[in-house]
């Protein structure tokens, strides 16, 4: 599969890369052959947002639980936020990361580096260290990482720029969310929907809307993380229709959950932001189809199950794992018609590799390109079962999920890590870092 074409062929792999793209018949000799008859054969998986907790909260996760569970669930390739403790803002936190990654990792990792107050001085040894780009949470998050005032931010993107990364923001107003907050649980209200409405979609739209202006007069490249409104779809929507180099992604949990599910899941479905209504899914849905939503990531982003139950929904954590979920929930709605297996490519390999400027090294299958492949059958039904997670969150608000479609082999530079649900746990991963200092487009619905 190829983001505009689907052939049957056969691949041959050599030294970690695509060595030939043939027909059967003239396939030489090998160590090992994999009959991919009746499956689709997808560049590798690509999630661009994940929350691994290494170093400083490794009881949640760790580089070698949660990248057995990208391999799991079909990523050959992650990138990993720097909200760990201490956060990824200098030299010598990202270089402990790069230790626990590098002795734990079992597929590819980027680097994400931190925009937070003071850090702006670190910015440029982040960049020649080879961080996949920078992350400004806009809004508090896990580690309770302050925002930067707006004339940092703005700063902050200029030097980026000069720089040649790009920033991905965590796009709420930390304003509106504290005082909806205090305002909340002045009044009692901390049941789990109150989640929803101390983080409306004014809150995501407001955020969406200024780092769009930065990033324009700045001509910083620009990610929008996580997109979870509507009103914030319309925003890029616009950027783009402005030809601003601007992406963005959403997650499946976005696409298939909405606030009817408050009553049922309780806590579980808190994350930030939040999942909001029925129309904000249609939206996002919409944004999807056209091109505004580049990319699918997970924001996996696993705690304890003690750590999400209480009685003051503001006291529970915000987030869930993803990683295993994602592929499988994706390719239902693949079967289901809502969007192609060539688009699904185009989401989640070929536009996360193009944005992060780490293409065609990742994200297709073409000579000379590392030998990512996700192998998937669509036709295999089951049901999600976080209990057999790799991942040391093993519990889902997808918990019994009727799934069409998954990952049978997840292949990383051509190592086998996943056959069939087992995965080979031995480190083998590496550190993916950026190509051309060059912002490119990607590809459209």
């Amino acid at each position: 599969m190829t983001p505009s074409s689907m052939v049957r062929m056969a691949l041959v792999v050599k030294d970690g890369k695509v060595a030939a793209i043939t027909s059967d018949e003239n396939v030489p000799s090998a160590e090992r052959v994999i009959d991919a008859e009746g499956l689709y054969v997808l560049p590798g998986i690509i999630d661009a947002h994940v929350h691994f907790r290494d170093p400083g909260l490794t009881y949640k996760e760790d580089f070698a639980s949660g990248s057995a569970a990208a391999a799991a669930g079909g990523v050959t390739c992650i990138f990993d936020m720097p909200n760990t403790v201490p956060p990824t803002k200098d030299l010598e936190t990202l270089n402990a990361k790069v230790e626990a990654a590098r002795a734990k990792a079992v597929v590819d990792y980027g680097l994400y580096g931190l925009l937070t107050v003071g850090s702006l001085k670190e910015a440029g040894g982040l960049s020649s260290h080879g961080v996949i780009g920078f992350k400004c949470y806009m809004a508090e998050t896990t580690g309770k990482i302050p925002p930067p005032s707006d004339g940092e931010m703005l700063e902050q993107f200029s030097e980026v720029a000069k720089l040649g990364l790009g920033v991905a923001v965590h796009a709420e107003n930390q304003s509106i969310v504290r005082y909806m907050i205090e305002k909340l649980r002045a009044e009692g209200r901390v049941y789990p929907r109150a989640h929803l409405e101390s983080r409306p979609q004014i809150a995501e739209e407001e955020a969406v809307g200024r780092a769009i202006l930065y990033a324009k007069d700045t001509s910083c490249p620009l990610h929008i993380a996580h997109l979870s409104s509507e009103g914030g779809v319309d925003l890029v929507r616009g950027a783009k229709a402005g030809r601003f180099p601007v992406t963005a992604e959403t997650a499946p949990h976005y696409l298939i959950l909405d606030d009817s599910r408050y009553a049922d899941l309780g806590p579980l479905m808190k994350i930030n932001p939040s999942i909001k209504g029925r129309s904000d899914r249609a939206a996002l849905w919409d944004a999807v189809s056209d091109g505004t939503i580049d990319m699918i990531a997970t924001d996996h982003s696993p705690h304890t199950l003690a750590e999400k139950s209480g009685p003051d929904i503001f006291d529970v954590a915000s987030g869930f794992p993803g990683l295993e979920t994602s592929v499988p929930l994706m390719l239902t709605q693949v079967n289901r018609g809502r969007l192609t297996l060539q688009r699904y490519v185009q989401l989640a390999s070929a536009n996360p590799a193009r944005a992060w400027r780490i293409y065609p090294k990742k994200g297709c299958i073409e000579v000379g390109s590392d030998a990512d492949i996700t192998i998937v059958d669509l036709s295999s039904r089951s049901r999600v079962d976080p209990t057999k997670f790799y991942s040391k969150a093993k519990w889902s608000p997808f918990d019994g999920f009727e799934v069409e479609g998954q990952a049978t082999y997840t292949i990383s530079r051509g190592k086998v890590v996943m056959d069939h649900g087992v995965v080979d746990t031995l480190r083998h991963g590496e550190m993916v870092m950026p190509g051309a200092r060059r912002r490119v487009t990607t590809h459209g619905g």
